[in-house]
């Protein structure tokens, strides 16, 4: 079955190749991209929603704290104002009636309600068991209040001078409406100035004083709700009234609602996941909770994947409509390409392209085969420089090794030491030594002119001492040109082939002259003798390193030739000039660098 789709697919054209591999490679991002940027979108979303949650759930419990501190300090307000009463109802000179002191005091709360608005009702129970609300007095309403043990509640919640909130509850005693759950301040009075206690003073606050908060910051957003819960998971305020008192109801772990620090986590109900935050109110042992759907959260979402498709859609459609084009455009040529660079791979430089068209693919072809030619001839001038660099070094070590040369000069030296010619000796052991000194050096093969003139001054002075009769030299080079760097040992050869070839075969004594000038850009050091000179069939055998074919007739100036080459290029070089009885010119070309001038 592989075999069969491979066949199968081998035999498709390119086309529907090209379509086949680019429906996947469009489809799969477009999907991935889809799915990545709307889970990108949701966390947004999310995370932004966690946090205006968080900051209008801080802006909710401040207001309930500023609810709950007014409250308290209603209660001390009035504390004071019923000792003030009680007070004025001892120092009075006889004794106010029951009933105009129920109406002080029951006026008094009532004025200071209006102070604190949101406080809804107080009631103040004394010792005796009378009753003085803020709300309209009713007899059935008050032993309620003293049949319900709330005051004795509130003490053994241990009051003295610290009021203690009774859980949220719906009465028919004790508020103005029934109706409505309180939130309830419960608090012991004392005599300020004896101690004994005069009663309990109760202060209500309306369930829907928080309900209405609530309700303030969840306007905006209908699927967004906020709930308060006590210690009890009892839902004790809310803006939907049927909620009121009931177990709180949402998929929400215990934990969550245990949490000191605000927390927010997803939670499964009735209608579908939600965003759950919690935030504590631990005065009152509240939970501030909020419930938001994922739903309308993830609307947004599910518009931007849809958009997404539908542009993936179009490009999917446009992708196919241009892969016929792409093929026929890039493909076909491309492969052309791509084949001659695989013989090349393969070792067959031999190749070139085909393609010939005047786009980007034209000219990747023209510039293929620009480099396969270009690898072509550089392999060629490799191996034939390799094979010219290894002939010069093996030259420049049988030059720098001269044993006859050596053997001569030592020769020459016992010769002066035994006719007691001490000083000649000395002067060319010397030279000699510092002949062989620059010769077998390991440092650069470039070094200045003034070294190289140095070394062949020694060389003629060996020579001369050797051949007195046969040779005598002068050296004029600029001071200018004697920073110029030429190569090594590259006027010594020049000089022995002037020698041995020019002016010991002339039958008198001759002359060397070294002479340099300055050619423009260039330096021009030239070994001049006015020895024999050379007839043109030996200036052809000579200067047969110019035209690269066969074997040269003197390797010495065939490797000053070359090596002068290797090491500054084409434009430089040596040329011999010769004429026969006259003698001859070699002059090497070299580049010219001003440099400090040195000492000849």
């Amino acid at each position: 079955m592989g075999n069969g789709i491979k066949g199968w697919f081998g035999r498709l054209p390119i086309r529907r190749k090209i379509i086949l591999i680019f429906m996947p490679l469009i489809i799969f991002p477009l999907l991935a991209l889809g799915l990545l940027s709307g889970e990108m979108f949701s966390r947004s979303v999310i995370e932004k929603t966690k946090n205006n949650v968080r900051d209008e759930s801080r802006l909710i419990l401040s207001q309930i704290d500023s609810i709950v501190k007014n409250t308290e300090s209603s209660a001390n307000i009035m504390l004071t104002d019923i000792n003030r009463l009680y007070d004025e109802r001892s120092a009075s000179p006889e004794v106010l009636e029951e009933e105009k002191f129920r109406n002080l005091m029951e006026s008094r709360l009532s004025i200071d309600l209006v102070l604190f608005p949101d406080a809804d009702s107080a009631v103040f129970v004394d010792v005796t068991g009378r009753v003085y609300s803020s709300c309209p007095p009713q007899e059935s309403r008050d032993r309620k209040v003293l049949y319900s043990g709330l005051p004795e509640k509130v003490k053994k919640m241990g009051s003295y001078g610290v009021g203690r909130w009774l859980p949220v509850e719906r009465r028919d005693f004790m508020v103005s409406d029934p109706a409505v759950p309180v939130l309830t301040l419960g608090k012991i009075v004392f005599d300020l100035d004896t101690g004994n206690e005069l009663g309990t003073l109760f202060v209500n606050v309306r369930e829907t004083t928080f309900a209405s908060i609530l309700q303030v910051m969840g306007e905006n957003l209908a699927s967004k709700q906020y709930y308060i819960v006590d210690g009890a998971g009892r839902i004790v305020a809310s803006p939907n009234e049927q909620l009121l008192l009931k177990p709180f109801a949402a998929n929400v772990s215990p934990d969550l609602l245990e949490r000191e620090t605000p927390v927010s986590d997803i939670v499964s109900s009735g209608e579908g996941s939600k965003l759950a935050t919690v935030t504590a109110y631990d005065r009152l042992d509240w939970k501030l909770v909020n419930m938001v759907s994922l739903q309308t959260l993830n609307s947004d979402i599910r518009r931007n994947f849809a958009l997404t498709f539908a542009f993936g859609a179009l490009c999917l459609l446009l992708s196919l409509l241009l892969a016929g084009k792409l093929s026929q455009i890039i493909v076909n040529p491309l492969l052309q390409v791509t084949k001659a660079m695989r013989k090349v791979k393969e070792g067959d430089i031999h190749v070139s392209s085909p393609v010939t068209t005047q786009d980007e693919t034209g000219l990747i072809a023209t510039v293929f085969n620009s480099m396969v030619q270009q690898i072509k001839e550089l392999l060629k001038a490799i191996t034939e420089e390799q094979g010219r660099k290894r002939e010069y070094e093996l030259a420049l070590i049988h030059a720098q090794i001269r044993p006859h040369f050596l053997y001569n000069t030592l020769d020459t030296i016992y010769v002066l030491n035994d006719l007691g010619m001490n000083e000649e000796a000395r002067d060319t052991t010397k030279a000699l030594a510092d002949f062989y000194r620059v010769v077998l050096s390991k440092g650069s093969e470039l070094i200045p002119l003034a070294a190289e003139i140095d070394n062949v001054r020694d060389y003629l002075n060996i020579m001369q001492v050797r051949n007195p009769d046969v040779l005598r030299y002068e050296i004029d080079v600029p001071p200018e040109l004697t920073g110029v760097m030429v190569p090594k040992l590259s006027l010594q050869p020049l000089v022995e082939n002037a020698i041995y070839h020019g002016l010991k075969t002339k039958g008198s004594q001759g002359l060397i002259a070294i002479r340099g000038r300055r050619d423009g850009d260039d330096a021009a050091i030239a070994v001049i003798d006015n020895g024999v000179g050379m007839s043109p069939e030996q200036m052809q055998k000579v200067t047969r390193f110019a035209s690269g074919d066969g074997k040269p007739a003197s390797i010495g100036i065939y490797s000053v030739y070359e090596r002068i080459k290797l090491y500054f290029g084409e434009p430089y070089g040596l040329t011999v000039r010769s004429k026969p009885g006259e003698g001859t010119v070699m002059e090497m070309k070299v580049p010219w660098k001003e440099r400090k001038a040195g000492h000849v």
